[in-house]
């Protein structure tokens, strides 16, 4: 099957063709803010650097975020036009599953913590022990306090927030935690786990959401803290 995958959930445009799960092309580029200016472009460049039309195109797996408002947003909006014309099968990938494929080996629980703005963080806790990333929250918008004071096993922190509240970190025997690891989703992981998903079920893509969190934008409530 040829996918085409995307991400664009922060700054970093990520775009991935696949054959199942084999990478063909991919795209990984610092664009700042310039989403909507370069999406579709460099959709059409990846895919047709390897010969592909849209047409033939059987699946798109986009992150969901959370992240940018804008950035997801464009990238959800971008994937529900496409399947509109073009009838392809759509899957959406919540992109913190997609971030914890960064982790480095070795970390049995691992846990994206990002920099949501306002005092607050995106954060969910994996366990990797089993050789594949299994999700053991919920996907958390929380402060730091409130995600360190519910740990109750070490567990090893990575994204933006980990400079912006290191001293708060440093404070916390159950966070462990790196800061010079390049954590930005890539498209190539949402591809994989959105080819996995696709073999059992697949989105509507009229449904399709971003995956926001804040209750203010979509009435989506916090639920639990952090293990």
């Amino acid at each position: 099957m040829k996918i085409l995958a995307l991400d664009t959930s922060t700054k970093f445009l990520s775009i991935a063709c696949l054959e199942d799960d084999s990478v063909k092309a991919a795209f990984h580029e610092d664009v700042g803010i310039r989403h909507s200016e370069v999406l579709i472009d460099a959709l059409r460049e990846t895919s047709g650097s390897l010969g592909w039309s849209m047409g033939e195109i059987g699946l798109i797996c986009t992150g969901l975020g959370p992240g940018s408002f804008t950035g997801v947003r464009i990238g959800v909006a971008t994937v529900k036009g496409l399947a509109a014309v073009l009838r392809n099968k759509v899957v959406g990938v919540p992109s913190m599953d997609a971030i914890v494929m960064e982790a480095p080996p070795g970390r049995e629980l691992a846990a994206p913590f990002l920099d949501a703005r306002k005092g607050k963080v995106y954060a969910c806790v994996y366990d990797r022990s089993g050789g594949e990333a299994r999700r053991i929250t919920d996907y958390l918008l929380t402060t730091v306090d409130e995600f360190l004071d519910g740990l109750k096993e070490k567990v090893f922190l990575f994204g933006d927030a980990v400079t912006k509240y290191k001293e708060k970190l440093d404070n916390c025997s159950l966070a462990e935690y790196a800061e010079n690891i390049d954590w930005y989703p890539r498209a190539a992981h949402i591809g994989r786990i959105g080819f996995r998903k696709a073999l059992t079920a697949t989105d509507d893509p009229e449904a399709l959401e971003p995956l926001y969190l804040h209750a203010k934008e979509c009435q989506i409530q916090k639920r639990g803290k952090a293990v």
